[in-house]
């Protein structure tokens, strides 16, 4: 009685015109369901606007933890006269041209002649080799 009823609600739905042509049997019950298609990786990192900085950064250290993440570290030196701002972006992985996630921070208004250090944690990786890149971003 329940594959009449589904049956005939199809029929209705799908408009039937009464054909007389049968529809091969399935053993198996359609289904609405389709495949979800795969989350794309959200970009975690804001599009750098500023200059390259990697003077700026010393002591840097980027080592796997105990949970399949990695974590970096680093000191950030000012050598201008005007305070700035850094924005640090870390990623653990092959350089190729697969679209992977990136922790980034900013350190703002690092004063100018000062230093500070910052630390990243929960890097995500997908490989062994680590990446960062240093961007200077002006204030005032």
């Amino acid at each position: 009685m329940r594959w009449t009823v589904v049956a005939v609600m199809l029929c209705v739905l799908a408009g039937c015109s009464g054909s007389t042509d049968p529809e091969p049997a399935s053993s198996a019950p359609a289904t609405s369901k389709s495949p979800k298609p795969k989350p794309t990786p959200k970009p975690s990192a804001a599009a750098p606007t500023g200059e390259p900085a990697p003077e700026a950064l010393s002591a840097f250290r980027c080592e796997p933890t105990k949970k399949s993440t990695w974590v970096a570290a680093g000191l950030l030196a000012n050598d201008s006269k005007k305070a700035v701002t850094y924005q640090v972006s870390v990623y653990v992985g092959p350089l190729d041209s697969t679209s992977r996630e990136v922790r980034t921070v900013q350190v703002a208004n690092v004063e100018a002649g000062g230093s500070v250090r910052f630390k990243l944690t929960k890097v995500p990786a997908d490989g062994e080799e680590c990446h960062v890149q240093v961007i200077r971003i002006k204030v005032g």
